[in-house]
C-alpha cells in the first residue's frame, strides 16, 4: 500500500510539473509542505530563485492555515521587490486545498497573480 501511494504521488507531481513547464513562460511558484512548516519559492526558467518565504522563521506558530497565509504575505512582498507580478503554481504532489489553497489566496490578495 505504501509503495502504491508513493508511486501515485510521483505520478501526480510529474503530471503537474510537465503541464506547467510546457505551457507557461511565467516563473513557477514551488511549494513544499511538511507537518510543521510550509516553504514557497518563485523560480524562473533558468532555475534561479527570485523570491522565497518560509514558515520556519515566523514568530507566531498559531494555526497552520494562518501560518500559510502569513507566508503568502511575505512571499508577495518579496516578489514585489523583485518586480514579479505573476507566477504559475507548481504544487508538486500536493492537492489544491487546505494550506496550499490558503497560501495561493493570500498571494492573490496581496498582488501576486497565481
Amino acid at each position: 500500500m505504501i509503495q502504491n501511494n508513493t508511486i501515485a504521488k510521483a505520478k501526480r507531481a510529474r503530471r503537474v510539473r510537465s503541464k506547467l513547464l510546457d505551457r507557461s513562460a511565467l516563473p513557477r511558484l514551488v511549494v513544499k509542505r511538511s507537518n510543521r512548516h510550509i516553504h514557497a519559492q518563485i523560480i524562473d526558467k533558468t532555475g534561479k530563485v527570485l523570491a522565497t518565504a518560509s514558515s520556519s522563521n515566523l514568530s507566531d506558530p498559531s494555526n497552520k492555515t494562518d501560518v500559510s497565509r502569513q507566508v503568502g504575505v511575505k512571499l508577495a512582498e518579496s516578489a514585489a521587490k523583485n518586480k514579479i507580478k505573476a507566477a504559475v503554481l507548481d504544487r508538486g504532489h500536493y492537492r489544491f486545498h487546505g494550506r496550499i489553497k490558503a497560501l495561493v489566496e493570500s498571494l492573490n490578495a496581496n498582488g501576486l497573480k497565481v
